[in-house]
């Protein structure tokens, strides 16, 4: 296992059960000209992927990037965020670009997963934006091939918590669990998913400062030393 999480965790001496309760798949999507916009706005990795895959670089627009792990994916590929949001709360990258210039009027392409929800939109249309919400990729919540490795993680009688990064992936791991897991403790990687997690019964004990794995790391630590 390659993840950077479980890297670090098991480097610090954190015994890890990896087990992915959401999975990417591609979808067809109208290639946009993203010539055309002022911003493009990714909230993931992979919508980094699958937007430049199909896109392509993106002429003059500016970039604006949903936490570190997504600005860096950008950056692998040549790409600078010009706004980069602290949070993972939808009025956190609205607030990220109109640092750098104000939005209404301006131009935004939203490219993200097709069952996000409808706040970030919505963030950025009140502050003035036009925004074209475009579909690049979809989540699949409770992947069948993790229900085995799941099971075996739950069955560990030392197993104390479940790290989720995002609200998708309570809802996977409730879904495929043959056992309540909700007696874990939650650690989240911001307060949106802290949320869902408290929505769904779950207790939550640590929630990262801001998005990215050294985040999360820190709260685990925090929690169990």
């Amino acid at each position: 296992m390659h993840d950077p999480l479980v890297v670090k965790l098991q480097a610090r001496g954190h015994r890890v059960h990896a087990v992915p309760t959401v999975a990417l798949e591609p979808v067809e999507f109208a290639v946009p000209d993203l010539a055309r916009q002022d911003w493009v706005v990714v909230t993931s990795a992979a919508g980094v992927a699958s937007l430049l895959e199909r896109a392509g670089p993106a002429g003059g627009a500016r970039w604006a990037a949903v936490g570190p792990r997504t600005a860096a994916a950008l950056a692998a590929r040549g790409i600078e965020a010009a706004a980069v949001a602290d949070e993972s709360r939808s009025a956190a990258i609205a607030a990220a670009i109109a640092r750098v210039e104000p939005l209404p009027g301006r131009r935004v392409l939203l490219a993200r997963a097709d069952a996000a929800g409808d706040d970030l939109p919505r963030a950025l249309r009140a502050a003035g934006a036009l925004v074209e919400d475009v579909a690049v990729y979809h989540t699949v919540v409770g992947p069948e091939g993790s229900r085995e490795p799941l099971d075996r993680a739950l069955a560990d009688p030392e197993l104390e918590a479940a790290i989720f990064a995002s609200g998708s992936a309570v809802r996977g791991l409730l879904r495929l669990a043959a056992r309540d897991p909700r007696g874990l403790a939650a650690i989240t990687i911001g307060p949106a998913t802290s949320a869902v997690a408290r929505q769904e019964g779950f207790r939550v004990a640590a929630e990262a400062r801001r998005p990215g794995v050294e985040a999360l790391v820190a709260e685990v630590d925090r929690l169990f030393r």
